[in-house]
């Protein structure tokens, strides 16, 4: 189990992936709720097709994510060459700047300003040593691959609440409200999860992100009454 969170962590670290997942929630709940709004009477709804349109949009959510990763690590690869290339030719105070911008939303921010300094001054050192023509052209790598797949999991997961659509066959009502008490009660757990993540209150955090859920299935009661 800790290799399998170890892997998981390395392509979608915390607290991106509760927040991948809360999101595949609010497009499913979104969704399931907008059936009272499109249609009168729920229960003429082909139900396994409506099923699978769920699962296609969250799939293709979840792709659109997974390729949306790989673009952006393309463009922070081109980026830091050319920052890199700048680091070197700049002076020492110009390039100091462009590292110190770059590190202020990392963790070394919360160090001390001496050593902010002297680990900016390693990484200009270092920076400044390398040859131009060892940078790295961006290229779509195997762990780019392997994180797409891993973000598209994570999004598509959340169409495990469709199920009481199969289970409460007789009933399209009951399958709506047991799949919006199952759906809110996941917001709760993975909105409990991304405080967690970041150091918030984690049960504050669970209850907001639910409450969010609670208001679109609200919503779509109202606009279809």
């Amino acid at each position: 189990m800790r290799k399998i969170k170890k892997t998981l962590m390395k392509y979608l670290p915390s607290p991106t992936w509760p927040w991948e997942i809360i999101s595949g929630l609010f497009i499913v709940i979104i969704m399931i709720n907008s059936l009272k709004y499109f249609s009168k009477d729920v229960s003429s709804i082909n139900r396994p097709f409506f099923a699978l349109e769920i699962i296609i949009a969250d799939l293709i959510w979840g792709i659109f994510d997974g390729w949306m990763l790989i673009f952006t690590n393309l463009l922070r690869e081109g980026r830091y060459n050319k920052m890199i290339s700048r680091i070197k030719s700049w002076d020492k105070k110009l390039a100091t700047e462009i590292i110190t911008n770059e590190l202020s939303d990392t963790l070394i921010s919360m160090c001390d300003e001496k050593t902010r300094e002297q680990i900016i001054d390693m990484v200009f050192r270092s920076l400044s040593s390398i040859n131009q023509d060892d940078l790295k052209k961006p290229r779509i790598s195997k762990d780019d691959i392997i994180a797409a797949f891993v973000s598209t999991f994570f999004v598509f997961l959340p169409c495990i609440f469709i199920l009481p659509f199969f289970l409460l066959i007789d009933n399209m009502d009951m399958a709506i409200s047991v799949s919006n008490m199952v759906g809110l009660a996941l917001l709760f757990g993975f909105g409990y999860k991304l405080g967690s993540c970041t150091n918030r209150n984690k049960t504050l955090t669970g209850l907001i992100i639910m409450l969010i859920g609670l208001l679109i299935i609200m919503l779509a009661i109202v606009f279809s009454a």
